[in-house]
């Protein structure tokens, strides 16, 4: 497992965002983008969580982060200038089903600039968040009807009468009184209680300066398709990591990639337990590439950031995985 500070990989990361071709990198520096959900979602009715990223070019001064639906704020969360880059999150309820277009709004003093926008579906009968496999609001199959009971068969007044009498037979409770017996009292001395008191004894407890365990353990497909002459689930990346800390506890994980060489290598998603200590991130990469590419081949860089509890972190790379255009 390759281990690099936080910090070198958060400036690398950082730095190459500045020139990405469709980035919402404005004229005053200021760059935002949206981390969930994706282009293409589709959600069920409810609370939702939005999450965004946001830097500056001077590396600080970004001071607030917007939420947009249709263009309309649903959420603002105050930021920290002095932060190289910042987080920001915010619930959103879709008062109907529908189709939405979801926006983060980057604020440092009164400039600001909007990430690209994700175009999501808000369906009544989606169960969970998934995303779309052609582009469009697919509808949640509905679940198939139970199957009707059968008739039950009557039994014959006779057979109805015998069964009643048995049953009733059968329930009777019987009961036979238990011999009478004559118990001695009870003697009884008291004892008067003992306490030796035990003075509480303190082992202070040792900071916590030692990061988490990351180690990527999956990462598929090997090679990625995007374009219209491709699957749809061609582009589809799949990361999962293990992550553990035994004195602290895990805290936040995130999956960190990038478009090697078109400039954008900072997109964060946070990473969602599965269980044992394994966490798991699903991206579309294919409903993003082209805005990158332009229909050219490229790569994508990959890395997990693992922080414990006491503000430890640490991370893991992998190798550059392929991406290849298919044209329509």
């Amino acid at each position: 497992m390759k281990r690099l500070s936080t910090f070198l990989i958060l400036l690398a990361l950082l730095l190459g965002a500045c020139s990405a071709p469709g980035a919402s990198l404005s004229a005053s520096g200021v760059q935002s983008w949206l981390d969930q959900p994706i282009s293409g979602s589709i959600l069920p009715l409810g609370a939702f969580p939005l999450k965004a990223h946001a830097r500056h070019a001077d590396g600080s001064g970004i001071t607030r982060i917007e939420f947009l639906v249709n263009g309309v704020t649903i959420g603002a969360v105050d930021t920290n200038p002095a932060a190289p880059i910042v987080y920001a999150e915010t619930n959103w309820n879709a008062s109907a089903p529908g189709e939405y277009n979801l926006t983060a709004r980057a604020y440092a003093g009164s400039a600001f600039s909007d990430s690209a926008p994700a175009r999501v579906c808000v369906l009544q009968e989606a169960k969970e968040p998934v995303i779309s496999q052609t582009g469009g609001c697919d509808a949640s199959e509905a679940p198939a009807a139970p199957a009707e009971s059968g008739p039950t068969e009557a039994l014959p007044p006779d057979k109805a009468t015998e069964i009643a009498a048995l049953t009733a037979t059968a329930l009777a409770p019987t009961f036979t009184p238990p011999p009478a017996s004559v118990t001695p009292p009870p003697t009884f001395t008291p004892v008067p209680p003992t306490a030796t008191f035990i003075p509480p004894t303190f082992t202070p407890v040792p900071v916590d300066t030692t990061p988490p365990v990351v180690d990527i353990t999956y990462v598929d497909p090997p090679v990625l398709y995007y374009g219209q002459g491709c699957s749809t689930q061609s582009g589809i990346l799949t990361v999962e990591a293990y992550v553990s800390d035994g004195q602290s506890g895990v805290g936040q994980v995130y999956l960190a990639y990038g478009f090697t060489g078109a400039g954008t290598e900072g997109i964060f998603t946070e990473m969602t337990s599965i269980g044992s200590g394994y966490y798991r991130a699903v991206i579309d990469i294919g409903a993003q590439a082209y805005n990158f590419y332009q229909g050219a081949n490229g790569s994508i860089g990959i890395a997990v950031i693992g922080n414990d509890g006491a503000g430890n972190s640490a991370q893991d790379t992998a190798p550059d995985v392929p991406l290849i255009f298919c044209p329509g």
